[in-house]
């Protein structure tokens, strides 16, 4: 599916989770809520009518958070990830991402702006997974 059409529907979307493997990396992701009048194929909705799936990043050449080269692991650390921006080219993406503990935990807000170069980068939807 290409996704390039419906990423302005990811601003104030989640990042449900970030999985790593083998070089790849994987945004589970959730878009706001779509009218479902706004797009031709409403099958592609949730129950929920938001846009769900995984975000694949094929053999990542390169990772930068806030400008500056990054070669860790990608991982959702806080409670919630809220989308502020979502841009998607081929072989590059760029999240900017408001991320927010909540109680028992202490309280903190943080924003990353995360740019990622991969060999391949496509959407797999997933409407049914679960939030």
């Amino acid at each position: 599916m290409d996704i390039t059409k419906y990423t302005g529907f990811f601003h104030d979307g989640s990042v449900l989770d970030i999985d790593n493997k083998n070089g790849d990396v994987f945004f589970l992701l959730e878009s706001s809520q779509i009218d479902p009048e706004m797009i031709n194929n409403r099958v592609i909705l949730s129950e929920t009518n938001t846009l769900r799936g995984k975000l694949c990043l094929k053999n990542v050449k390169t990772i930068k958070v806030g400008h500056k080269p990054f070669e860790g692991v990608l991982h959702k650390i806080y409670d919630d990830g809220e989308i502020l921006d979502l841009e998607i080219s081929p072989g590059k993406v760029f999240l900017l991402v408001e991320w927010v503990n909540f109680p028992p935990k202490s309280r903190l807000t943080s924003v990353d702006q995360i740019e990622i170069e991969a060999e391949d980068v496509y959407w797999e939807n997933l409407p049914a997974l679960p939030t």
